[in-house]
């Protein structure tokens, strides 16, 4: 059996050989599939690793730009990352200190409120303890003026002129009755008597009047009066609108006393009489009627007035209109 195998294996071996002749060209050479290493080297092998490491140096390089380039986006990133977080935080601020601002206002605003409603209070108390005739009313000061009229025998020597008054005075609001000083000026004009007028404007002879005409001079009268008023009626707010009487006495300054004296017969030269300034004492009465205008009073008034002049008493009533204020 074993004398068998080999046989077999030998022919095998015998077969194989002859077809590889066979199928082998002519001057082919039959070679080893073993490879014997070389060991020297071939200048294509030194290129080889060259080119080798050029490109790893060139890839490592690559790699480190990649590398760097990463970075810079990493930290271009933070950096957007820390604006955002910045502008969100100062908006964030910006919201917080504007309510805050407004609450502020608020409380500040309360807080005026509280101190008009604390002064409005006060002024309320303050008012409530005055009494009503002094919170009303009270003192009040005022000017007029108008025409001023001579009456009776005081209407021949002289004609209708002017007159200013400046009052002043006291009135509580719950009471009709008040105290009113005043300080006039009425100018009245002279006019010319024919001979024979029964009336003398001032002091001289009457046979010398008898015979002369006279022709009088404009006079001023400064007076002080003092008066006592009631209101027969009051209406309106702070009771301002009144019909009113008043009464009282006065001091009256006379000036310009003159006269011209113009001869009629026995060739007499004209003369001019002068009776000189004079202070005398006399009475006052009217009646009045005002509107309130807000916290004033809108006032027309006449009152008659008399003083002792001699040789005539000197009567005279102005007629003024004018404004007090409270």
């Amino acid at each position: 059996m074993r004398v068998h195998g080999w046989c077999r294996s030998l022919s095998a071996t015998v077969v194989a050989a002859v077809l590889a002749a066979v199928t082998l060209p002519a001057g082919a050479q039959v070679t080893s599939e073993q490879r014997i290493p070389v060991k020297k080297e071939s200048s294509g092998d030194v290129a080889r690793r060259d080119s080798i490491a050029r490109a790893d140096a060139a890839r490592r390089d690559s790699l480190a730009m990649l590398q760097a380039q990463n970075d810079s986006l990493m930290r271009a990133n933070q950096a957007y990352r820390d604006s955002v977080d910045r502008a969100i935080a100062a908006y964030r601020d910006s919201v917080a200190r504007a309510e805050q601002m407004r609450l502020d206002s608020i409380a500040a605003a309360n807080a005026a409120a509280d101190s008009v409603r604390h002064a409005a209070a006060l002024a309320a108390t303050a008012t409530a303890a005055i009494p009503v005739a002094l919170s009303r009313r009270g003192f009040y000061f005022g000017l007029a003026g108008g025409t001023s009229s001579p009456t009776n025998d005081w209407a021949t020597p002289y004609s209708l002129g002017f007159n200013i008054t400046a009052p002043f005075g006291w009135q509580p609001y719950e009471s009709r009755f008040g105290i009113r000083g005043d300080i006039s000026y009425d100018l009245h004009g002279g006019e010319l008597l024919v001979a024979g007028t029964p009336i003398q404007p001032v002091d001289y002879p009457q046979p010398v009047f008898l015979t002369s005409d006279v022709l009088v001079q404009d006079l001023t009268i400064w007076s002080g009066n003092l008066d006592a008023t009631f209101d027969i009626a009051q209406w309106g707010d702070r009771r301002l609108g009144a019909l009113y009487v008043l009464g009282g006495v006065g001091v009256h300054y006379f000036t310009n006393r003159q006269a011209d004296v113009l001869p009629e017969t026995g060739g007499q030269v004209p003369t001019t009489v002068d009776n000189g300034s004079s202070t005398e004492f006399g009475f006052n009465f009217g009646a009045g009627l005002s509107f309130g205008i807000g916290t004033s009073s809108l006032f027309l008034e006449s009152r008659w007035f008399t003083a002792d002049l001699s040789p005539t008493n000197a009567t005279w009533a102005p007629l003024i209109l004018g404004i007090k204020f409270f």
